[in-house]
């Protein structure tokens, strides 16, 4: 995608399961087949809120190959109350939220190679440019775009794992005062 930002990785290093020792939690729990999955995932994440950042820091976390965070939004006071890596000079000079957080989230795991992008798409975007990933992660997205880009995911040999929001998204207010 145009306009993606990366932060530099260790060249020439990746993650191994060799690398995460026989003693990892999260090898036990996951088991060699889905670290291995993992460590090959290219993922795009939409939407650098709460809920966003905290889906980015745990996927660094896990050992995803790379991870694109995208968002439009530029920095605001509220954001300040769930985006942990936000600060006030952020607010101010009205970054924007995918690249104010870029450099905090890349430096969660060396191993990640962690992209932002605020390319702006809607319901007449080409989305060809999601096929590079295995994984797409939508929040804070309009119910029209997201069944698009479920649409497109599916659509895909093999198709896309997709997940989004949508529920949460769509009863955010009371059923009684909407």
């Amino acid at each position: 995608m145009e306009g993606s930002k990366p932060v530099a990785a260790p060249q020439g290093e990746e993650a191994s399961c060799s690398s995460w020792g026989t003693g990892s939690r999260q090898r036990y729990v996951l088991g060699d087949t889905a670290m291995q999955k993992m460590a090959k995932s290219h993922v795009f994440l939409s939407g650098m809120g709460g809920l966003g950042l905290e889906i980015a820091k745990n996927l660094v976390l896990a050992g995803i190959k790379a991870l694109t965070i995208h968002d439009t939004e530029k920095c605001r006071a509220w954001d300040l109350g769930t985006n942990f890596f936000l600060s006030e000079d952020d607010v101010v000079n009205k970054q924007n939220r995918a690249e104010a957080v870029l450099k905090h989230i890349a430096e969660l795991n060396p191993y990640v190679h962690v992209t932002s992008s605020s390319v702006p798409f809607n319901e007449t975007t080409d989305l060809s440019f999601l096929d590079k990933y295995q994984c797409v992660v939508l929040t804070e997205m309009k119910l029209p775009l997201q069944k698009k880009i479920n649409d497109f995911c599916r659509s895909q040999c093999p198709p896309i794992k997709k997940v989004s929001d949508c529920f949460l998204f769509e009863f955010r207010c009371n059923p009684y005062s909407c």
